[in-house]
C-alpha cells in the first residue's frame, strides 16, 4: 500500500474519532468532510508544533502528517500562540451551524484555511465560502492554499468591518463579547451566527439564528 492510501486510512479514522469526541452519532456529510480535508495542506511543512496541556507546545518528531491527525491545537504561528483550532470542538460547532449544498458561508478568523476548506466542502461547487483574516501572514497563507478553489475567496482585513454578500452561516473563529453589527446585518433569513463568547470567566459558545433581532457587536482574535 501506497503512503497516500494509508494516509486515506487514517483520515478516515481520524474522522470517525473525532465526531465520537464531540458526541456527533449521525453527521455522515460532516464525517466525509474531516475524512477528505488534508490537514497537513494547511498547516505547512513539519515538523509541526503541538500545543499540550498546561500551554506547552511539543514539536512532531519529524514531519510525517501522521501526526496532525489527532484532536489537538497545532501552531500555525506558535510564537505568537496561535493555532489551528480543537477538530473535536470544531466539528461540535460546524455540526451546530449546519452548512448546506449551495450555502454562502463567511468564515472569520480563516487562519491558513484548514476550516475553511471543511465548510467549503460541506457546501459544495454551488456554494461558496467567505474566509476573513486579520493577520496578513495567515491570510497570504490561505490565499496560497486556495488558489486553485474557485468557490472561495480569502479577505484580509478585520472580520467585524469587511464587507461581505448576504450569508446562510457565519462562523466564527474569534473571541466576542457581542455580535458584530455587520453580521447581524448581514446573515440570511433563517441564517446561523456561530461565535464565542469571550468574558473576564474565558471562552463560551453562542448560536444565534437572524430573527430580526438586533444586537451591538465587537470581535478580538482567537484560535482559528
Amino acid at each position: 500500500m501506497d503512503r497516500q492510501a494509508e494516509l486515506s486510512i487514517i483520515r478516515a479514522a481520524y474522522a470517525k474519532q473525532i465526531l465520537a469526541a464531540a458526541w456527533i452519532m449521525d453527521n455522515a456529510r460532516l464525517e466525509a468532510a474531516l475524512s477528505a480535508t488534508r490537514r497537513e495542506d494547511f498547516l505547512g511543512a513539519g515538523p509541526s508544533w503541538i500545543l499540550r496541556r498546561f500551554g506547552d507546545y511539543v514539536t512532531t518528531p519529524d514531519a510525517d502528517p501522521v501526526y496532525l491527525y489527532t484532536d489537538d491545537l497545532v501552531g500555525i504561528l506558535p510564537e505568537r500562540r496561535l493555532n489551528n483550532g480543537q477538530p473535536s470542538l470544531h466539528a461540535h460547532l460546524i455540526h451546530q451551524a449546519a452548512p448546506a449544498a449551495g450555502d454562502h458561508v463567511v468564515h472569520v478568523g480563516t487562519g491558513t484555511g484548514y476550516y475553511t476548506a471543511i465548510l467549503a466542502h460541506l457546501v459544495g461547487p454551488s456554494g461558496r465560502v467567505t474566509g476573513i483574516e486579520y493577520e496578513p501572514e495567515l491570510a497570504a497563507r490561505a490565499k496560497t492554499n486556495f488558489a486553485s478553489r474557485p468557490n472561495v475567496e480569502i479577505v484580509q482585513g478585520d472580520g467585524a468591518m469587511v464587507s461581505f454578500d448576504q450569508a446562510d452561516v457565519i462562523y466564527v473563529n474569534a473571541g466576542c463579547t457581542r455580535p458584530a453589527e455587520s453580521w447581524l446585518d448581514r446573515l440570511a433569513d433563517g441564517g446561523r451566527l456561530i461565535m464565542p463568547m469571550t468574558s473576564d470567566r474565558g471562552f463560551g459558545a453562542n448560536r444565534a439564528r437572524a430573527d430580526g433581532e438586533r444586537r451591538r457587536c465587537v470581535s478580538n482574535r482567537a484560535s482559528r
